[in-house]
This record gives structure tokens, sequence and C-alpha cells, in this order.
């Protein structure tokens, strides 16, 4: 009877230490499996990230190329067809100092005005244009268009930027800058629109402020719905595309 106790002991200990490095070798498996399709989800969402790069910018050359497109013919048809009737307006044979000229008048003021709407939207989006004059000046263009359209009070301080970022970069910012302003425009309710341009050491900096009544920019990005936040997912995916980074800070007061 004494002599079994050892045996025992033997085999409680082997048991033991079986069961150990079993126990040891599913955790490693475990811990294995894990990191593997840790790895594997990591090389998926940068595939998935690479693939929406591709994808926006694959669009984003399919929209600049449309917009030209829409720029050249609203210059080459639209444009001079309304300059057209614009001259045949003003040289009408209608006696002046009479209801017909007034009316006559008034109407080819207003269409002056569409002209003149009409040039600066190909102006804006104008590709070529932008890449030419440049980001700075593309943007005082547009802030002066709405000042002039007395939508808001604007101000722009800039510091010399050029040949620190290049033209396709440019574009791409002035197009957030664009969808930033048509924003403010529909939504925020503002009178004060703010641009500012500032270099800190290595980094540009790009900064739009409005008074308006603001909003909650987390909802918004957060939100399932496929064309809630869409704008500002854009944004900041083009911003992305440039090595850049997209930030809001927004506080609803309205």
């Amino acid at each position: 009877m004494q002599s079994e106790f050892p045996e025992i002991y033997i085999a409680i200990v082997t048991s033991t230490m079986l069961l150990l490095v079993l126990a040891g070798f599913i955790v490693i498996m475990v811990v294995l499996n894990q990191k593997k399709q840790l790895a594997q989800n990591q090389e998926l969402n940068l595939l998935k990230e690479r693939y929406e790069q591709e994808l926006l910018r694959s669009q984003l050359e399919i929209q600049e190329a449309t917009f030209g497109d829409i720029a050249q013919e609203i210059h080459d048809n639209i444009g001079q067809s309304l300059t057209f009737v614009s001259i045949s307006l003003a040289t009408a044979p209608i006696t002046a100092d009479t209801e017909a000229a007034s009316y006559l008048d008034d109407c080819r003021k207003m269409l002056n005005k569409a002209i003149t709407e009409l040039a600066d939207l190909s102006k804006g989006l104008h590709t070529d244009r932008i890449a030419e004059i440049g980001l700075v000046k593309a943007i005082q263009f547009e802030l002066n268009k709405l000042e002039r359209f007395n939508l808001f009070k604007t101000s722009f301080i800039f510091t010399d930027i050029r040949n620190l970022i290049d033209a396709k970069s440019e574009i791409i910012i002035f197009r957030i800058v664009q969808e930033v302003f048509n924003n403010i425009l529909k939504h925020a309710r503002a009178k004060i629109l703010e641009v500012k341009i500032f270099r800190e050491q290595d980094k540009i900096y790009l900064q739009i402020t409005d008074d308006g009544i603001g909003f909650d920019p987390t909802s918004q990005l957060a939100s399932t719905d496929q064309h809630k936040g869409l704008g500002l997912r854009n944004m900041k995916k083009r911003a992305m595309m440039i090595g850049g980074s997209f930030y809001i800070n927004s506080v609803t007061n309205g």
C-alpha cells in the first residue's frame, strides 16, 4: 500500500504538468489567433482605406473634369448668349423716357447681374484658373463675391504660402473651402465670415470661423444616415488625401 503513494503522486504531478502545458498551449494559440485576427483586421482596414482614398481620388478627378466642362460651357455659350441679349436690349429701337424703355432697362440690369454671377460661378469652377491664380487669390475671390452679394461681412488674413503647397493640394483645399462656405450659407444663419491662413513651424493652418447658430459635428459624423454628415466626412477624407487633418469646433447657440 505504501508503494502506491509515490506512483499516485507521480501520476498527479505528471497530469498536472500536462494540464498546465495544455492550458499554456491553448492560451498561446488564442493569443496568436487574436494577433493574427488583429493583423488581418488592420490589413483589411488599410486596404479599405486605400480603396476609399483611390475611389475618392477618382471621384475628385471626374468632378474637376466636370467642373471644367461646365465652366467652359458657361463661358463659351451661355455667357456669350446672354451678353448678346443684353446688347440687343440696350440697342432696341425704343423711345427713351417711356414705360417700355424703363422696363427694358430694368430687364437689362437684371440680365447683366445674372451674367456677372454666371461669370463668377465659371471662375470658381474652372480648375485651371484656380491652379493659375493660387489658393489665396481663389479664396479672396470667393469672399469678395459673398461680400458683393451682401451675404456676409468677411475678413481674410493670410501669410505667403506660395511654393509651399503643390497645385493639386491647393485645388483640394479650395474645394473644401467652397464646401464650408456653402454649408455656412445654407445652415449657419451667419453674418460674419472670417478666414485665416497661417504657418507655424512646418505646418500650414486654414481656419474658417463664422458667427452662426452652430451645430453638433459629433452627431453628424457618427450618424448612420448615409446623407447626414456626408459633406463633413468627404471634407475630412479630402484633407487626409493630402496628408492634412480636418477639425470642427462648434457650439450650438441658436
